[in-house]
Parts: structure tokens; C-alpha cells; sequence
């Protein structure tokens, strides 16, 4: 039952995909000479290669500023980058326009169902399966959430169960609802927990885990806590710790002693997510 001094156990944890518990960081140079070495590779590969096709050249650091975004959202906002409409405007002698927005959403599609289940990109990250497999020893229900299509991410998620045993409790992603920074991925996770379970779980029992800032501002304006992942995944430590989460951390693996060893105490304690502070391991 909810009360306005919420001092249970955390119920519910919901993850990002790619860079959060699979695709880290790692050196594929060998197959992309602009490999950066950094996690969440498998949705920029597919845009790189999308925009190559029509010309169109696009460094990773670009590619990855609108990470967390639905994926049409994130090829919108490339497209409006000063630098890429310059260069497309060259190219063809005119702004963009839908259809070729269209044009180019259908060359990722492809792509991006081809990388995500890559074998390079779909492996998880270091403790990731060991992490989950705390959660949900404690109780906790394990929650993805995404940018990816549905459909792709359902193949992700049955390679990562297939192979490596990682089972989520509910899914969500962009498609279905409106997603990062927007509160609602996390409030359908919520709703999905509750039809599995009927229990109402208050959102200071919920926990946002994710390496993007827009996954960092999604948690915060639901309300819940917000440990983001600095080193695995696609923002850096300031980036993310510019998103104001509760807790900054280099990994997933290291989930299970902020939940256990740090939100928990304080939630007995009475305390609330979002109230301005953020502890660093």
C-alpha cells in the first residue's frame, strides 16, 4: 500500500539495452576503423553505414549525441545537424525533405536488425548477468527498456536469454509509448509489473538504470531513483552527471550494491529520489 513515507525494499529495476547490459565498451577497430571503443556500438554503426549510402560522411561523436532517443527521433535530429544538412544540402542541391528522411530510415532498418543481434554487440557487459541475477533473487522484477524497434528489440532480448540466461520481467520501448527523457517507458514498465503481479508499486520503489543523459532525465521526471553508467555506454561522467541522477557508476555490475548497500538504507530512512544528490563510485 502506498503511504506518503514510502520506507520498503526497491520492487522494480528497469535497464536501458545497449550499453547498459550488453554492447560495452570494447575495440572493433578491425571492422570499423572509427571505432572510438566505447559501448553502445549497435545502433551507431547502422547510421554511419545509412548515411554513407547517401553520401553523406558522419563522425561517431556526432552519430551519438541524440543517443536514448527513438531511433526515427535520433535520425531526425542527425539530419538537422548543422553539419550533416550542409553536406546533404551540397550533395543535392536542397534541404532534405520526408522523403528522403523515409529513404534513409528504411536503409537503417536493415541494418540496425542486423547489428543488434551481432555477435560482437550483443554479448553482455561484464557482470551484467550476474547483476540481474541478483535483482531478481532479492524480488526485485527486471525491467528493458529501449529506443530500438520493438521487433528488434524482442530478437536482442531472445538472443540474451538463449545464450546467456539474462530473463527480463517486463518490456517496454519507444515504439509502444514516447520515450527518453520523457517519464513514460518507466510508468509502462510499472503498469506491465503491475498487471503481472496485481501489486501497486510506488515509483520510490523503482529504479532507473542507464548510460544515456536522456535515460538520466527519463528516471528523474518520473520521480524514481536514477544510477547511471558512466563508463559502459555511450555518455561520459559529466554528461551524465550534468542529467542530475541520484547515482553515477562505471557499470551495471556495480547495481546491486547501490540498490542494496546505499537506496535501500535510505528509503528506511525515509529519504525520496531526485533530492539533489549524487554519489559516485
Amino acid at each position: 500500500m502506498y503511504n506518503r513515507h514510502y520506507t520498503g525494499k526497491i520492487e522494480l529495476a528497469v535497464l536501458d539495452t545497449a550499453g547498459t547490459f550488453c554492447d560495452g565498451p570494447c575495440d572493433l577497430s578491425s571492422r570499423w576503423p572509427l571505432d572510438d571503443g566505447r559501448g553502445c556500438k549497435a545502433p551507431v554503426v547502422p547510421f554511419y553505414e545509412a548515411l554513407r549510402q547517401f553520401g553523406i560522411e558522419c563522425d561517431w561523436a556526432t552519430i551519438r549525441k541524440p543517443m536514448g532517443a527513438f531511433k526515427p527521433t535520433h535520425l531526425r535530429m542527425l539530419l538537422n545537424d548543422p553539419k550533416i544538412s550542409a553536406q546533404w544540402e551540397e550533395k543535392y542541391g536542397r534541404p532534405w525533405n520526408e522523403d528522403d528522411f523515409e529513404k534513409v530510415l528504411a536503409a537503417f532498418r536493415p541494418l540496425m536488425s542486423k547489428y543488434i543481434v551481432d555477435e560482437d554487440l550483443a554479448r553482455p557487459i561484464d557482470g551484467a548477468v550476474e547483476a540481474i541475477a541478483k535483482l531478481r533473487e532479492a524480488g526485485i522484477l527486471v525491467g528493458c527498456d529501449t529506443g530500438y524497434y520493438a521487433e528488434d528489440s524482442a530478437n536482442l532480448n531472445k538472443v540474451l536469454e538463449d545464450k546467456y540466461g539474462m530473463h527480463f520481467d517486463v518490456v517496454t520501448n519507444a515504439e509502444k509509448v514516447p520515450g527518453r527523457p520523457s517519464p513514460f517507458m518507466v510508468y509502462d514498465c510499472m503498469l506491465s509489473a503491475y498487471k503481472m503481479t496485481n501489486k501497486v508499486i510506488p515509483i520510490e520503489a523503482v529504479v532507473k538504470i542507464d548510460d544515456t543523459a536522456a535515460g538520466m532525465k527519463c528516471g528523474n521526471n518520473a520521480g524514481c531513483w536514477t544510477i547511471g553508467l558512466y563508463a559502459s555506454g555511450s555518455n561520459n561522467y559529466d554528461e551524465l552527471a550534468a542529467s542530475k541522477p541520484d547515482f553515477l557508476v562505471p557499470s551495471v555490475a556495480y547495481v546491486p550494491e547501490i540498490i542494496f548497500g546505499q537506496i535501500e538504507p535510505m528509503l528506511r530512512r525515509g529519504m525520496r529520489p531526485g533530492q539533489g544528490l549524487i554519489e559516485t563510485i
